[in-house]
């Protein structure tokens, strides 16, 4: 007798189908998964990339005006170096002047016995070395113009000799006055600055003494009467 064996066949196909169906189905949604995180990382590489174009934008336009200044600073140093030849030449014929026109004192704190007039060769050597720059010479003209200034603000003593050959010691008082006592104390004067030559005064002789201690720092500074030129006129 036999017996009827089961039809395995199409359940076994509806089974491989099945699995076949999910197994699809989790790979789709494996690789949806895979596209998705794709395309959020390049929406944030884009993101970053338009960031970085923009700051990219703003640094070249800032070079840009960074580099229009200097190019304008640049044009400004141009005309200013051109004119600076001619300020020089000015300046330093005013100063010229002025020291020719000044009381003829003599510096005693430089390293010659006439070291303004030295300072003032050296001067005069410089402005016709072209072995220097403007810019040098400017700063050498302004320390020139400097100590002018502090001549007006002190007091000073030095020995030297009358135009006759006899030794005095003179005294200035700012560049007011330039007064002056023969070595053995017996005459005093001033120096004219509108005659432009010594008077002998003996009057000053109590203040050239008084001047001289305060030069010397053997006394503090006091009030004295000293001969002043008469005032000029101021001209433009």
């Amino acid at each position: 007798m036999s017996r009827n064996k089961p039809h395995n066949g199409p359940v076994r196909r509806v089974a491989c189908i099945a699995v076949a169906v999910l197994l699809g189905v989790g790979s789709v949604a494996s690789h949806a998964q895979d596209v998705g995180e794709r395309y959020a990382k390049l929406y944030s590489d884009t993101e970053s990339f338009v960031r970085y174009n923009d700051t990219l934008t703003k640094q070249i336009a800032s070079q840009q005006q960074r580099l229009a200044d200097v190019e304008s600073q640049s044009a400004a140093l141009d005309a200013t170096a051109a004119n600076l030849g001619p300020l020089l030449s000015r300046m330093h014929g005013d100063l010229e002047k002025f020291v020719a026109q000044d009381l003829p004192f003599l510096d005693p704190i430089g390293d010659s016995d006439d070291s303004r007039q030295d300072r003032m060769q050296r001067l005069k050597d410089m402005m016709s070395d072209g072995g220097l720059n403007s810019a040098e010479k400017y700063r050498r003209l302004l320390e020139a113009y400097q100590i002018e200034i502090e001549y007006g603000r002190s007091i000073a003593a030095y020995p030297g000799q009358l135009d006759d050959g006899r030794k005095a010691e003179f005294v200035r008082v700012g560049r007011v006055s330039l007064l002056y006592r023969t070595e053995d104390g017996q005459e005093a004067g001033y120096w004219d600055h509108t005659q432009k030559t010594w008077v002998v005064d003996n009057d000053y002789r109590d203040t050239v003494a008084q001047a001289l201690r305060v030069a010397k720092k053997e006394v503090a500074p006091d009030v004295m009467f000293v001969p002043v030129p008469p005032a000029q006129e101021a001209r433009s």
